[in-house]
């Protein structure tokens, strides 16, 4: 604030220069009894005018409780003119609320007590405008009497300003501490700045507990190691970082799961300040996950159980055929064994006769002894196939549904898609040939069998209902799905091959989308590959694309690291 009273200008005459404006006269008047000596003083507390009139803090001297002197900018602050033949009083320009703070406020300062550097107040001018000033009074002396000088600083639009950015600041963090979202901010040492209410709620910590301390301190029930090592990558790449699945057991709640992603926040000149850590409780979401793919997983074996039984019925049939075959030349065989039996007893007793021979020719024609010789081992052999393709498809059905291990283990993926092509069968025989290529030196792959299971699963049916819309049993010949696999760098890939009419480009970029289907109503749920990409992508940290050509057909494409980095 300027000073409450400024040095005079010397006149180049050798006098002083004389206040070009004074409290109610004529400014180009003297004051009465007011000499160039008087009004310039001869110590510190004399007060002196000149270079008042120029500046813009507004100055105005009080003696006797009159207002007696007011400069150019405290007339322009209060609406007033210098021919007001009677001022109004300073104190009258207060507002009401505010008037008896500041007289006492003034009072204190003409007593020479201790007092605030400043009071802040509001006028109310003399056209109407309300103010807001910061006033500073001094005790002076003034023609030669005790005086108070009055300095005042406009800070109207200041206060408006700061008023505007404290409602701001109230409204956001109102907005913020609203969001359902789990909202943290931390700086660049891993100091926590921001808590919401979401945050206390999720972790049953408060704000004041948390907000200024480091981040390994504050007893997060979260898994710390994940989130450090998050921040050091959002930190090194200087990029969003997406962080699933992250483990944290609240007191005396279950453990459950958070989303979070982490955004490196810089200033205005560029400058990093800190990383957001934004989030949500997906424990819910998960389970609702788990129960859609168990569902999508039984609704598959439903759609499938028919064509499994038809794959199980065919072997089963021509087993139950061999062993009635079997029954019906035991019995054959055991008459003829009687008959040796009797040659035997006779040859034994030494009577044997012509008529028991005769019999045992009889028979061995009627039964046919060299048919039953050549076909009773090929039906053993037949029954025991049938038996082993049962329970390939028994055990194939096993593996695919079983609900397994949630955790990743080491697994024989080229096994694992036997197997699911075993269980597709039906779903694919009458349309397609089904050719694979998969990799003998493929390494075990670390993924959830059961999850990955119904990808392949999902990608064959779709691929085979593919075939079908481009022709099935009515085309001239099957089309053709190839599944291969091979080793790529540090992964491995699947793909699955199909034949048939291709994905219209309009569609392109919706097929991983929940719920879409091209099928007819009941026919699909639009689930399958909504779930495959979710599974390959979120779960084992890996890609699931497609390769397409409308009437060539569509390659989709797994890829899965050979490293537990996606869990």
């Amino acid at each position: 604030m300027t000073s409450a009273v400024s040095p005079a200008v010397p006149d180049t005459g050798g006098g002083r220069q004389q206040s070009s404006a004074s409290a109610c006269q004529d400014p180009n008047q003297r004051v009465p009894g007011h000499s160039a000596d008087d009004a310039l003083g001869h110590n510190h507390q004399e007060a002196t005018l000149p270079l008042v009139e120029y500046v813009n803090d507004a100055i105005a001297i009080v003696q006797d409780g009159k207002t007696i002197y007011r400069n150019p900018a405290y007339l322009r602050l209060l609406g007033q003119s210098a021919e007001d033949s009677i001022p109004r009083d300073f104190l009258d320009a207060v507002m009401l609320a505010d008037r008896a703070r500041v007289q006492e406020y003034v009072q204190k300062c003409q007593r020479r007590e201790a007092v605030p550097e400043q009071c802040k107040m509001g006028l109310c001018t003399d056209d109407g405008r309300p103010v807001t000033v910061e006033m500073k009074p001094r005790v002076i002396t003034y023609q030669g009497q005790p005086a108070t000088l009055i300095v005042m600083r406009d800070i109207t639009a200041h206060s408006q300003a700061k008023e505007a950015l404290r409602e701001a600041h109230q409204g956001m963090e109102q907005v913020l501490a609203a969001i359902p979202s789990i909202l943290i901010g931390i700086d660049m040492a891993t100091k926590i700045t921001w808590w919401n209410t979401t945050a206390e709620q999720t972790f049953g910590l408060a704000s004041s507990q948390v907000v200024g301390r480091p981040l390994r301190e504050c007893g997060i029930p979260w898994d710390a190691q994940a989130i450090l090592n998050a921040l050091a990558t959002c930190r090194t790449t200087r990029a969003r970082v997406r962080v699933d699945d992250v483990r944290f057991h609240p007191p005396g709640r279950k453990e459950g799961f958070l989303g979070l992603s982490l955004t490196l926040m810089q200033s205005a000149f560029g400058e990093d300040v800190g990383i957001l850590l934004l989030g949500a409780n997906i424990t819910e979401r998960k389970l609702m996950q788990s129960q859609l793919a168990q569902a999508q997983k039984l609704e598959s074996i439903g759609l499938l159980a028919a064509g499994i039984a038809h794959e199980i019925n065919t072997p089963i049939q021509y087993v139950g055929d061999n062993m009635l075959f079997l029954q019906e030349s035991f019995h054959d065989l055991s008459t003829l064994l009687e008959h040796y039996a009797a040659l035997y007893q006779m040859c034994t007793e030494g009577t044997p006769t012509a008529s028991v021979l005769s019999q045992i020719e009889t028979t061995a024609a009627a039964i046919d002894v060299d048919y039953l010789t050549a076909e009773i081992p090929t039906a053993i052999q037949q029954s025991l196939e049938g038996v082993e393709r049962v329970a390939t498809i028994v055990r194939a059905m096993k593996e695919f549904s079983h609900p397994g291990t949630k955790e990743k283990v080491s697994v024989d993926l080229n096994k694992a898609i036997e197997s699911t092509i075993t269980v597709a069968r039906n779903e694919w025989k009458y349309v397609a040939q089904m050719v694979t290529d998969l990799a003998p030196d493929l390494p075990l792959v670390p993924c959830v069998p059961g999850e990955l299971n119904q990808v392949v699963l999902n990608i064959l049916i779709n691929a085979a209902h593919a075939l079908g819309e481009g022709g099935g049993d009515g085309a001239p010949e099957k089309g053709t799905i190839t599944v291969s696999t091979r080793q790529v760098g540090d992964g491995v890939e699947i793909r699955i091959t199909d034949t048939g009419p291709g994905i219209p480009e309009a569609i392109r970029d919706k097929i991983f989308d929940p719920f879409f289907t091209t099928k007819e109503v009941g026919k699909g749920t639009g689930q399958g590959l909504a779930i495959a990409h979710t599974v390959v992508v979120e779960q084992h940290g890996g890609q699931l694309t497609f390769e397409t050509a409308e009437g060539e057909g569509t390659t989709f494409i797994i890829r899965l690291p050979l490293t537990l980095s996606g869990s």
